[in-house]
């Protein structure tokens, strides 16, 4: 399980950043012409591929709270925290692409 949350989360990523660099490129962006692009979707194009660091921390993450599977860290919130965080990097380049329209 958490091989594939943790996959769901790098696709997202990945399309994220291939579909928002493409929506820049149809706009005109280029970095030596000014223009008036949103600025969260500059930032995510720019800054995104940190946040490929997202899976392995998160992976690091479950593996802990397998391994130790108390009352707080165990497999369910492992579960949780993934899906939230792959729901949150949906939404995130959703919302910036969303901003060109």
């Amino acid at each position: 399980m958490i091989i594939s949350i943790a996959s769901t989360q790098f696709v997202f990523l990945a399309l994220g950043m291939l579909a928002l660099n493409v929506l820049l490129k149809a706009g005109g962006y280029a970095s030596n012409v000014a223009g008036s692009f949103p600025p969260l979707a500059l930032t995510l194009a720019h800054q995104g591929l940190w946040l490929f660091c997202v899976p392995l921390v998160w992976i690091a993450f479950a593996t802990a709270c397998v391994r130790w599977n108390n009352a707080l860290l165990n497999e369910k919130t492992a579960r949780v925290t993934g899906v939230a965080a792959a729901a949150a990097i949906f939404l995130i380049y959703v919302y910036a692409g969303a901003l060109f329209f």
